[in-house]
């Protein structure tokens, strides 16, 4: 059984008027305990016995497999992003959902990693194609909302309020697939328990999206 179907609640959004964060070596200061807690909530999906499903493990390319092989490279480069807006962006109104999708995509990472284990299955089978298990196919790097190599690089090169504007373009478009993948995933996938946290990454990006959307108008990094 699931023990929660919730990821673990964050800092709430800071006031509109927040001052940019200064730029610097400081900023790993903010980054680390972050960097820290995932470490601890993913151990802790391990330690607690996290098991999303039960009974005999689905077939390959059932969508219960499906979802957790694909969704676990997706989370990856929203991580990834995450990573790189908070080393190299400037406005901590920005950089508050940063460190949200990188808590909580982790904590999603260890579970999915987890019960594909379980299922006797390795994130390393993931690929090279995507998403048959919605009747698509597709290559791995061009799932729904995937950023392109040349997005990335202009993320890792990007600095300050220039970083945050990337940064935003891009996670939005990145949560628009993933909300694609988990809502196809919580109607059709066979395993209940699956369905509960495709069900709960649908409806926290769908939130998250309009949140991403408000501050890039509040801080002016974003058409209006």
């Amino acid at each position: 059984m699931l023990p929660t179907s919730e990821a673990p609640t964050g800092a709430d959004e800071p006031e509109a008027g927040a001052a940019p964060a200064p730029a610097g070596p400081g900023r790993w200061t903010r980054i680390l305990p972050g960097l820290v807690a995932v470490v601890a909530l993913c151990a802790l999906a391990g330690i607690i016995g996290f098991v999303l499903g039960s009974g005999r493990p689905p077939d390959r390319g059932s969508a219960d497999d499906g979802f957790l092989l694909d969704m676990a490279v997706h989370h990856e480069q929203g991580v990834a992003m995450s990573n790189l807006e908070l080393i190299n962006g400037a406005t901590e109104g920005v950089q508050v959902y940063a460190r949200e999708v990188l808590r909580d995509q982790s904590y999603d990472l260890g579970l999915m990693q987890f019960q594909l284990g379980e299922w006797g299955y390795q994130r390393e089978q993931a690929g090279p194609r995507a998403m048959q298990w919605m009747d698509m196919d597709v290559a791995l790097d061009e799932m729904p909302g995937m950023a392109t190599e040349d997005e990335l690089e202009l993320l890792r090169n990007a600095r300050g309020r220039v970083a945050d504007a990337v940064f935003l373009t891009l996670m939005i478009e990145h949560h628009r697939g993933g909300v694609h993948m988990a809502s196809f995933a919580a109607e059709n996938a066979g395993d209940e328990d699956v369905r509960r946290l495709a069900a709960r990454i649908a409806r926290n990006q769908e939130m998250e999206i309009e949140e991403l959307e408000a501050a890039g108008s509040r801080y002016g990094l974003l058409p209006g």
